[in-house]
């Protein structure tokens, strides 16, 4: 590592560019290949700031070290002697763990997992299945804190509302099932429907996609030029806006005011 930082420093990035891909070249390590494209692509930034040299490296190196094991001499070299240059480095990747991940068995029966949703406590999440079971657990304690099931439609997909209060879940029956995310009950139920002059067939168009804002639901169907506006509170459609061109997505400014609409011309 010091090598490299003082070959930058001086202004010979190539040079140690070029003696990285030399030793390749005779020894055909793969660290030693996967090393020189990772120079390669921040070059442009360390030689203006070299001192980001160790922050680069453990970013992009401390993902892949479990399959290129000698990587890892580097990586401590890293730690060592970076803050020499740069008192910012990161010191542990979340990626870079040595122990196998947790199984949770969500169901007694074969279901696919459709949708995964974290909440505010990162212990807490909310898991639905393709059979219509939305499921709330502590995945620390592998506890099931609340169950809903939603009359066995199929789960399309599935929002919070940033306050969590509201858990909106669209279906394949061209629904928004709204539900008190704190008390797993039933609000409202809200169909979906295209417009007269919207130029689909409804019936055989599914919910393409949906977006919540402050107060707000909006939905659009497949193929269609049409946004449903639905209010949280009483689960009323309250209106459509009509866009020129097939709908693709919507986002909306987090103080609800604004809707930006994806079209597809």
């Amino acid at each position: 590592f010091s090598w490299l930082y003082t070959m930058i420093k001086i202004g010979q990035f190539d040079k140690a560019l070029s003696d990285v891909e030399l030793a390749y070249n005779c020894s055909q390590e793969k660290e030693l290949k996967f090393l020189a494209t990772t120079l390669r692509a921040i070059k442009y930034k360390v030689i203006k700031y070299p001192g980001t040299l160790s922050a680069e490296l453990q970013q992009r190196l401390l993902p892949v070290v479990s399959s290129l094991p000698k990587l890892r001499q580097l990586l401590l070299e890293c730690d060592k002697d970076g803050p020499k240059y740069c008192s910012i480095v990161p010191l542990h990747s979340s990626m870079d763990v040595t122990y196998s991940p947790e199984r949770l068995p969500l169901a007694s029966g074969c279901a696919q997992v459709t949708e995964i949703l974290p909440t505010f406590n990162p212990n807490t999440v909310i898991v639905a299945l393709e059979n219509g079971s939305i499921s709330t657990w502590d995945v620390e304690t592998r506890q099931l804190l609340r169950q809903i099931t939603t009359a066995q439609a199929v789960i399309l997909g599935m929002k919070l509302t940033s306050d969590e209060k509201y858990l909106v879940v669209a279906t394949t029956k061209n629904t928004l099932l709204i539900y008190d995310n704190l008390n797993s009950c039933l609000l409202s139920e809200v169909e979906i429907k295209g417009s007269k002059h919207g130029g689909i067939n409804v019936g055989s168009s599914f919910i393409n996609g949906f977006t919540l804002s402050v107060n707000h639901a909006l939905s659009w169907l497949e193929a269609s030029k049409d946004i449903t506006v639905i209010d949280l509170l009483y689960g009323w459609p309250l209106y459509q806006f009509h866009c020129w061109y097939e709908v693709t997505c919507v986002q909306c400014s987090p103080d609800g005011m604004y809707a930006f609409c994806g079209q597809y011309l």
